[in-house]
């Protein structure tokens, strides 16, 4: 997460355990349950399914901050040779390290389950400084003898390996790297969070680490506000995703790091180029894709990530967008247009996610008031499409082709019972 301290959390992740060495057989596709955390007791939906915000949680936020957290959680079982227990990290499809507080951590948080120590499990080892993972383009540095990682505002701490247990437990994969952080200046655990779930584009990131095992592939499907609370829906690898319709998907193109960006450097996140936006089929006018388009330092430009609460919008797109949304009633639907992968004669595409008015507006109760559910952001901060905007959609990331397939869906469909031990 790049644009706020506000983030998503998102995944049902894995297993880290003390086990003895097996034969690992690969593993073609399996799903971790997501877990929606939507604010609990700060909100209602009303009868036409728009969000209702109750008057003392919004007043008492920042004006920058959503009234209410978009946040989906993965419930990690961790093995330490004590027994296994559950916690739950933050999703971050921006950034590419997978971490989590382990102990003596500071300052001292309260979080779900026990904090994870590396002494009580026998198959972790400090990642060595020399193993390909220690060096750029990945934010994790030699430190003597071990590797450290820096996360500004949120983490810093060591890098360590162990086996991770994804979905069938008698399938363990070795060798799976991961932050252990020793600090958390800018971490709130919210009592809940262990850490983050990195699942972004460069190697050290869980989806990079076991690519070849899900074929470069992993999806979600978010629920949003009115759904069930006491189900979960899942994080799918590989085999597991469901394979959408011809006749409704789109495909949006995922950039590749700009040449003119100093060496070494590589995005984590998965830009887009955002080519405008419309308003029931019609283009709003004065918005054009060079507001998206990245600058020559790697500022600006558009992402796409389910752990930034809301929309944000450039300023210029914003003030163009803001007041035709609110003029146009409550039935509209805003578009975002954007470019997708060229066709084997290369010829150019286009791929459409549209937004309908309940996942734009929120309602204040008692008050007669509609907020505008996108927020602006500065002129040198990237515009990126957040989770609120993308639920009821499902999203479909392919590394190796470089492509995001979005569909329509009814998320709560692909959901189950949530367990009660969670």
């Amino acid at each position: 997460m790049e644009i706020t301290s506000s983030t998503v959390l998102l995944l049902v992740a894995g297993v880290l355990v003390h086990v003895l060495p097996t034969m690992c057989t690969a593993v073609r596709g399996f799903s971790l349950p997501l877990v929606a955390n939507h604010g609990g007791g700060r909100y209602r939906v009303d009868a036409d399914g728009f969000m209702v915000v109750n008057t003392t949680s919004f007043h008492h936020r920042p004006s920058l901050t959503a009234p209410l957290r978009y946040t989906y959680g993965v419930a990690v079982n961790i093995g330490t040779g004590r027994g296994k227990s559950t916690h739950f990290l933050v999703l971050d499809t921006a950034n590419s390290l997978p971490w989590m507080r382990c102990a003596h951590c500071l300052p001292v948080q309260r979080q779900r389950g026990p904090v994870f120590d590396p002494s009580h499990s026998s198959s972790y080892h400090p990642l060595h400084p020399t193993s390909p993972l220690c060096r750029p383009p990945n934010r994790v540095h030699p430190a003597g003898d071990k590797c450290s990682f820096h996360l500004p505002q949120e983490a810093h701490g060591f890098v360590g390996v162990d086996t991770i247990i994804l979905g069938n437990p008698t399938l363990p994969i070795h060798g799976i790297a991961f932050g252990c952080a020793q600090a958390t200046e800018g971490f709130d655990t919210k009592g809940t969070f262990a850490g983050t779930l990195g699942m972004g584009r460069l190697p050290t990131s869980l989806i990079m680490q076991i690519k070849d095992r899900v074929a470069w592939r992993f999806s979600y499907c978010l629920i949003g506000p009115g759904h069930s609370q006491d189900r979960h829906g899942f994080i799918r690898f590989g085999a597991d995703i469901p394979e959408p319709s011809p006749l409704v998907h789109h495909r949006i193109k995922i950039l590749p790091t700009p040449p003119h960006l100093p060496h070494g450097v590589a995005d984590s996140a998965y830009y887009v180029k955002l080519l405008g936006v419309s308003l029931n089929g019609s283009p709003i006018q004065g918005i054009h894709q060079t507001m998206f388009e990245r600058r020559h330092d790697g500022s600006g430009g558009c992402f796409v990530d389910a752990g930034t609460e809301i929309t944000h919008l450039v300023p210029a797109a914003y003030t163009l967008v803001r007041p035709v949304w609110c003029s146009s009633g409550g039935t509209s639907v805003l578009t975002l247009d954007f470019e997708g992968p060229p066709t084997r004669h290369g010829e150019p595409t286009r791929a459409h996610l549209e937004i309908g008015s309940r996942h734009l507006f929120l309602k204040v109760e008692n008050e007669q008031v509609l907020c505008f559910g996108v927020y602006p952001t500065t002129s040198r901060h990237p515009t990126v499409i957040g989770a609120m905007q993308q639920v009821d959609t499902r999203f479909i990331f392919d590394l190796r082709a470089n492509t995001i397939t979005i569909h329509p869906e009814s998320c709560e469909a692909d959901t189950q019972p949530t367990p009660s031990e969670w």
